[in-house]
């Protein structure tokens, strides 16, 4: 039988699909290319052109086209690398599992996180992790919450630290830690009484804020319009220490995690505050993983060195920012 030109096999899918098959679709959409992602899982472009049309054979449409720039996945491409990608995680949960029962912890976690977690949490973290599993590599990238999540249904990632933010039921999301979001400016830029600032007193002050996929972003827009705080101008910036730096140098004012500014409230560089005769802006941070696919020992591991070490930044920004 033939279907769009593709020549469907007597096997469906289930029957084709090998772990080789399973990385090679995955890597096509990862390098957007059949030989390099031939090469990274160890075969020959003929052999990887080869799989690709069993695989087509048995799903019976196209699953990569090539253009001037190489080779990309087609959607329905996209659809069985998402699920290769699952796939070759819960293969990897079970040889984890495999190992603790022999008495052996090895093995990666690559985690990607949004900026609060990412730079404010996460390395403590690691450091208590590598102490306590010495054989566990930790490969790490930051973006907002937005992005990271994106890696993390394209299976680029295992585990994801995000702020709130909007998730179909393909993601679980398993809080770690309260935060909240506290308003930050130059000492002496605004009239603060009782670590308070009333909204009018904000009118005509620059907003820095960060990119509209950004957690923190998201949770400070609504409680900032409901206050009625108008600013005069709103710029955007690409991370948090941009924010701050700009804050310093007295060019607005930033609502940020409590994390984010603990160091330089504690310095005197910046004063927190928060909005008069309004509740404090707050949100949780994550652990996002796939939701069909069980965490592996040493991501259990992590989880739990991230909820112990957290307590301990938690007590410090709660000590600088009143």
């Amino acid at each position: 039988m033939t279907i769009g030109g593709i020549a469907m096999a007597d096997s469906t899918l289930s029957l084709v699909w090998d772990s080789t098959r399973l990385r090679l679709l995955v890597e096509i959409g990862r390098q957007r290319s059949v030989s390099a992602a031939a090469r990274a899982i160890g075969i020959s472009q003929p052999t990887a052109s080869e799989h690709l049309r069993t695989l087509e054979g048995a799903a019976g449409q196209r699953l990569v086209e090539r253009d001037s720039r190489g080779s990309r996945l087609t959607e329905a491409g996209r659809v069985l690398a998402l699920h290769a990608a699952q796939a070759l995680a819960t293969l990897q949960a079970g040889e984890e599992e495999l190992r603790r029962l022999a008495g052996l912890e090895a093995g990666t976690i690559r985690l990607g996180a949004s900026t609060t977690p990412g730079v404010y949490l996460l390395p403590d973290t690691l450091g208590c992790f590598r102490r306590d599993h010495p054989n566990v590599t930790v490969e790490v990238e930051i973006g907002s919450s937005g992005h990271v999540v994106e890696r993390l249904l394209e299976g680029h990632v295992q585990l994801a630290l995000v702020g709130e933010l909007e998730v179909d039921d393909r993601v679980r999301l398993e809080p770690f830690l309260s935060d909240e979001l506290v308003g930050v400016a130059r000492p002496g830029a605004l009239p603060i009484a009782d670590g308070k600032v009333r909204p009018a007193a904000l009118a005509g002050q620059t907003l820095l804020v960060r990119e509209r996929r950004s957690s923190s972003r998201l949770v400070t827009e609504g409680p900032l319009a409901a206050a009625g705080v108008r600013p005069g101008a709103v710029w955007e910036l690409d991370s948090s220490e941009a924010i701050k730096r700009a804050a310093r140098e007295g060019l607005g004012i930033a609502f940020l995690s409590r994390y984010a500014v603990a160091e330089e409230v504690a310095r005197g560089e910046l004063v927190s505050f928060r909005l008069a005769g309004r509740p404090p802006i707050e949100r949780n941070l994550y652990v996002a993983r796939l939701a069909r696919r069980p965490l592996t020992p040493s991501e259990q591991g992590f989880v739990a060195t991230l909820t112990r070490c957290c307590a301990k930044s938690e007590e410090f920004a709660a000590s600088c920012v009143a």
